[in-house]
């Protein structure tokens, strides 16, 4: 979806700004350590395309038209719900497969 927005559109400077004022410290590291892991493996999927544009759809703008309305408490909740989600669909298969294939290796 690069093509269609830039990094100083609308939606970026409003989930910015959320973020700079609203969401917590630990939630910011934990999105920048698992984010790049989510997007690398989106990106490998063959509807990729598909995959986030349901994420537009379903967390972004839901998140950014919470942020108009000043419903904070709930483009917080989407935020957070849709972070772990995506962690434990896309991150932890692939972690939890590292880590059997170190363990195969240091056995051996």
């Amino acid at each position: 979806m690069q093509e269609t927005f830039d990094d100083s559109c609308q939606e970026l400077m409003a989930l910015r700004w959320f973020r700079d004022n609203f969401v917590l410290k630990e939630d910011i590291k934990h999105y920048y350590d698992i984010a790049p892991i989510i997007v690398n493996l989106i990106n490998l999927q063959p509807n990729s395309n598909k995959i986030y544009k349901w994420i537009y759809e379903n967390v972004i703008m839901p998140s950014i038209v919470a942020i108009q309305k000043g419903n904070y408490e709930i483009a917080y909740d989407i935020y957070k719900n849709s972070v772990l989600a995506l962690e434990e669909k896309f991150a932890k298969p692939n972690i939890q497969q590292q880590f059997v294939k170190t363990l195969k290796k240091i056995r051996k």
